[in-house]
């Protein structure tokens, strides 16, 4: 470089006509001479080098000033041990302070305090993995003023090697605003269809229900005209009686779909399920659309109630050839097991399922019907919802609710070739078990407190060849036990009661005698009238209303479960 500089002067002083005046001087005059213009001429260049590097420095600090003092988000150098190093005019304005009291000052200084927290965790996690960390928090203006920040972080070294990191903050105030008030626009539409759902739903068994009422007042006011005038009412009482039957069948339905089900739960083999209702819903789908199974060989043992997910199967399948219409098409069925990561994360219903387990039996249902439109997937489950005609709908519904009953999850989606794809995942357990013989008979202590209940449930308790004795409530209830202990193989207790409820009431029999046969009746659904701790648990649960198979069944069951 010096070498350079010095043939450069040399060159400018050959030029100088004070070089040829000079050749009349002596030698040594003449080599000093030279010697003071080429550092005198190295001098000038030297400060006109110095002068240029000075505007591209100071043109350089302007760059800097206005990419990194100006810049859009503000900038902080953070220590290892969380104090600020540096910081721009940005992150300055941000936080509402200056450079003297922001400087050496803790980073956490500036964060809200119940923020705080996730500030630490990725810090840490920045200097553990070396890997950049972006995070949102609330953060503190020098005067206390709140708000929200996107911080993207990455770790960096100074020049003597010591470890820290750059921050860029980024006020995102107007962000959150917007995310608040799209969540408020997402919450009012979805409670809009909440609505909807709900009055559709009132309307559907309004119009159920008056229909089913029509037909049970109409024959019981024509059956008390013929027993006015002597003739039989069996016939006007047997229609009461279906009609009846049809608006329980549907109070039935929607506790399903709420996922209030009270049948007994055994393990069963889907597979033989699928194989034992096949042949009874053939005859139902249509000629033109063909039914293909592929159920495994091997037991896919499911904890489930049979007549429940039979129902699911069934639905399912009316659903699937609904679909279909009146085209030619075709019907899948198959099981298989899967893992729970195979579950498709969506969509899927209901939406607040949480996995217990980690091996699921997979029901699927597939049709090459019309679909499901995209914005009907979150309607096709509730009540009532349809596309064909004011009133029907409720297959969907119970599907659900069962399944929300089971710990299950059903998922929906387009098929390969058209159509839609149905799949229920129950959790699978060990074996299939055999259900339990039932063996009737013997003495019943009835407990119920509202007087035409236990009247009528008397007169269907007798019909099937027990001996009934009453109590009206709870208290009433020990009294008569204390008296006939050995006499009374079983007890039918309700559960709401004056004085003594049914929980209270069983404590006190097993008390007295722990080995005696014991049913809870409520019209509560079973999830609802356990809930709570409780010191003595009933055999078996009996939901209102019920009818006399029912009631055989459930004593037979009850008193061989103790025996």
């Amino acid at each position: 470089m010096k070498n350079e500089l010095r043939r450069r002067a040399e060159e400018k002083i050959a030029q100088s006509p004070l070089e040829k005046m000079e050749l009349s001087l002596p030698e040594e005059t003449q080599r000093v001479l030279h010697e003071l213009r080429v550092h005198q001429i190295e001098l000038e260049m030297q400060n006109e080098e110095l002068r240029a590097s000075q505007s591209e420095l100071d043109a350089a600090k302007t760059r800097y000033f206005d990419l990194y003092d100006l810049a859009p988000v503000g900038y902080c150098t953070i220590s290892e041990e969380g104090l600020i190093l540096e910081a721009n005019l940005t992150a300055l304005t941000l936080l509402g302070t200056t450079r003297g009291l922001l400087v050496n000052r803790p980073f956490s200084n500036f964060i809200l305090k119940e923020d705080q927290d996730i500030y630490y965790l990725y810090r840490k996690q920045l200097f553990q993995s070396d890997e950049p960390q972006s995070f949102d928090l609330r953060m503190l203006k020098k005067d206390g003023t709140m708000f929200w920040a996107r911080m993207e972080a990455a770790a960096a070294m100074d020049t003597s090697g010591a470890t820290m990191c750059h921050v860029a903050i980024s006020d995102i105030a107007g962000r959150k605003r917007m995310e608040a008030e799209k969540a408020k626009l997402e919450e009012q539409n979805r409670q809009l269809q909440k609505a909807e759902s709900l009055g559709r739903m009132a309307g559907a068994i309004a119009h159920n229900f008056n229909n089913q009422l029509q037909t049970v007042m109409g024959n019981l006011e024509m059956s008390i005209g013929d027993l006015a005038v002597g003739q039989n009412p069996t016939g006007s009482l047997n229609e009461a009686m279906q009609a009846a039957r049809k608006v329980v069948e549907v109070s039935k339905m929607m506790l399903a779909y709420l996922g209030q089900t009270s049948g007994k739960r055994t393990s069963l083999d889907l597979a033989e399920l699928c194989r034992t209702i096949l042949p009874i819903l053939q005859p139902t789908i249509p000629p033109d659309i063909i039914l293909k199974t592929n159920l495994p060989s091997t037991c896919l043992a499911i904890d489930a109630n049979t007549t429940e997910a039979q129902q699911v199967l069934t639905n399912l399948l009316i659903n699937a050839r609904e679909a279909i219409g009146d085209n030619a098409g075709t019907i899948s069925l198959s099981l298989k097991t899967l893992s729970l990561a195979d579950i498709p994360a969506s969509p899927r219903f209901p939406l607040e399922w949480r996995s217990r387990e980690q091996h699921y039996a997979c029901l699927e249902v597939a049709d090459s019907g019309c679909g499901i439109p995209e914005k009907n997937i979150e309607k096709i489950f509730d009540p009532f919802f349809s596309t064909k005609l004011t009133g029907r709908g409720l297959g969907l519904s119970v599907v659900l609710g069962i399944v929300k009953a089971h710990d299950a999850v059903i998922t929906v989606e387009a098929g390969t070739n058209g159509g839609s794809v149905f799949r229920v995942f129950f959790p699978m357990s060990d074996r299939p078990d055999r259900p339990d013989k039932l063996v009737p008979g013997g003495t019943v202590l009835l407990v119920e407190d509202e007087e035409a209940v236990r009247k009528v449930t008397a007169l269907m308790t007798s019909s099937l060849g027990f001996t009934v004795i009453q109590a009206c409530d709870g208290v009433g209830a020990v009294e008569i036990f204390r008296q006939h202990k050995d006499k009374i193989s079983c007890m039918i207790c309700d559960l709401t009661m004056p004085r003594m409820n049914g929980w209270d009431t069983i404590a006190a029999i097993r008390a007295i005698r722990h080995d005696l046969p014991i049913i809870l009746a409520s019209g509560y659904d079973e999830s609802s009238a356990r809930a709570g701790v409780h010191s003595e648990l009933p055999d078996f649960f009996l939901n209102k209303p019920y009818e006399l198979d029912k009631l055989r069944e459930v004593i037979g069951y009850a008193m061989a479960r103790r025996k």
